[in-house]
């Protein structure tokens, strides 16, 4: 199940729509969360949202990722990453 999440006004917003990964706590490797935002001015390319919002507040949307469970696929075992430098958002093809 893919969980779609909106930055700002969807309803006026042209934005583009990125996947959301995180480094496992587990086993290293990169997953899937199984939610899509949408947004105007995300990366171009995968980018983590430190880096994206460097030096600015994130937007709750993504500020509340950071307390998501995520099961790893390899370990069948849950871990939380709350390091905004491990999450990540990946624009997604149209």
């Amino acid at each position: 199940m893919q969980l779609k999440l909106s930055i700002g006004d969807p309803a006026t917003s042209n934005g583009k729509s990125y996947g959301v990964s995180v480094s496992c706590n587990k086993c290293g490797d990169t997953h899937d969360m199984g939610v899509s935002v949408t947004m105007t001015n995300g990366p171009i390319v995968k980018q983590s949202i430190a880096s994206l919002f460097d030096g600015k507040a994130l937007p709750k949307v993504l500020s509340d990722l950071s307390g998501n469970s995520v099961t790893c696929p390899k370990t069948g075992r849950q871990s939380i990453q709350k390091n905004n430098h491990h999450i990540f958002l990946v624009p997604l093809k149209s």
